[in-house]
């Protein structure tokens, strides 16, 4: 069997977007563990039991380039209105939560 560079390059190509998907995967299933534990912290509840990408940017920081993500979500304070979320992580670090002004 005789290897070609372009089998090579393919090899290469599908094997970085498949640890891409399964990082990204693990990120937003984290990503979602932490929504529901800061909703539960506050007394509020996460609705729809779960969160949406809605921003994806390589960011050059300290010498690295990492990816900011940016989840979104719903929670509701009395079970009747909806609110939105958005929790953002920089590599693997969560680095903000944010709520939008919701009654009590």
């Amino acid at each position: 069997m005789n290897l070609q560079l372009i089998d090579i390059v393919i090899f290469l190509l599908v094997a970085s977007a498949g640890y891409a998907w399964w990082r990204n995967t693990s990120i937003r299933e984290q990503a979602l563990l932490r929504a529901k534990q800061h909703c539960e912290t506050l007394n509020l509840q996460l609705l729809d039991g779960s969160v949406a990408g809605s921003g994806w940017r390589p960011i050059w920081q300290k010498g690295e380039v990492k990816i900011r993500r940016r989840y979104s979500f719903e929670f509701s304070s009395s079970g009747v209105a909806r609110y939105s979320g958005t929790i953002t992580y920089l590599g693997t670090r969560q680095i903000d939560i944010w709520l939008s002004p919701h009654d009590f």
